[in-house]
Order: C-alpha cells, then structure tokens, then sequence
C-alpha cells in the first residue's frame, strides 16, 4: 500500500475523510465534482430543486496530498448496509451542515471508494435494488451507485424511499 493511501486509511480510522467536492477510487484516482441544482416546481418532494451532478477534472490522491495541508474533515456515520458479505456502504455528514459522503470499503474497513459533497447536505438512508445502491441526502434526492462499474448518477424522482 502506498503511503498515500496509507494516510488516507489512518484518517478514515479516526473518523476523518478529505473534505473537498470530489470521488476517490482505489486507483488512486481523485475527479472533482459539483453537486448543484436548478429551481423546479414539479419537485416538491426536493424542496422544488432538481440536483446534478458534473465533474470539474481530476487529479492523483498523491498530488492532492502534497498540495494541500487542510484537506480533512471530521465526519459521523449515519448509516450503512453490507452488500455480498465482502463490502461495506456507508453514509453520513461531515463538519459542516451542508457536507455529505458515501464510503465504499471492504469487509475489512480498507476504503475503496467514496464521496464526499459540501452542497449535497448529509446523507442518511441506504436503499439496494438489485446492483443500485440508493443514498437518500436530507435535501431528498438519491445518489445512485452502480456496485457493478462504481458509476453513479442523481436521481431526483422520489421513487426509492417511503415517505
């Protein structure tokens, strides 16, 4: 394991992930992103928002590391779900009200993957349907995770969780 990682792993241990808008997979890979919304009347189980999400470029978890000192964020498990008995999900908030995150690790609590949002407000629910994995945020809308291809999308229709 990389020493990279190996920071990112003792802070995960102590309940601490980097605090930026982004996704991080075990390639090491960080992409950037942007979870906004636009003002839609026809949602109003959203608060009459419809989020999206865009990716705003990528960069190493190495580069990220040697450029930025204050990157951690201390963070509080809300909920999570074992899926196949070989991988935990795992949903919660970060230091600020607005902050959210969702954590992919193995059995073994080795991250793998995950989120970590400043404007999507805490996520609190998980929901499986087949290979999705729904993650309800406060705002209400769904991240979608594909545990197949680990993409993810938002869905904005209130059609997974019960109201």
């Amino acid at each position: 394991m990389k020493d990279t990682t190996n920071t990112l792993q003792k802070k995960w241990i102590k309940n601490q992930l980097i605090g930026l808008d982004l996704i991080y997979d075990c390639s090491e890979l960080i992409r950037f992103i942007d979870i906004d919304f636009i003002k839609n009347s026809q949602l109003i189980h959203s608060y009459q928002k419809e989020y999206f999400l865009s990716y705003e470029g990528k960069t190493t978890l190495d580069n990220l590391l040697q450029s930025n000192d204050d990157l951690w964020s201390e963070i509080q498990i809300n909920n999570k779900i074992l899926i196949d008995d070989k991988y935990i999900l795992l949903c919660g908030e970060g230091e600020m009200g607005s902050d959210g995150f969702i954590v992919k690790t193995d059995i073994n609590n080795n991250i793998l993957w995950f989120l970590y949002s400043t404007t999507s407000n805490p996520f609190i629910n998980i929901e499986q349907k087949e290979s999705m994995v729904y993650f309800r945020s406060t705002s209400n809308f769904d991240i979608a995770l594909d545990l197949i291809n680990s993409n993810i999308f938002i869905e904005n229709e209130n059609t997974i969780f019960k109201e």
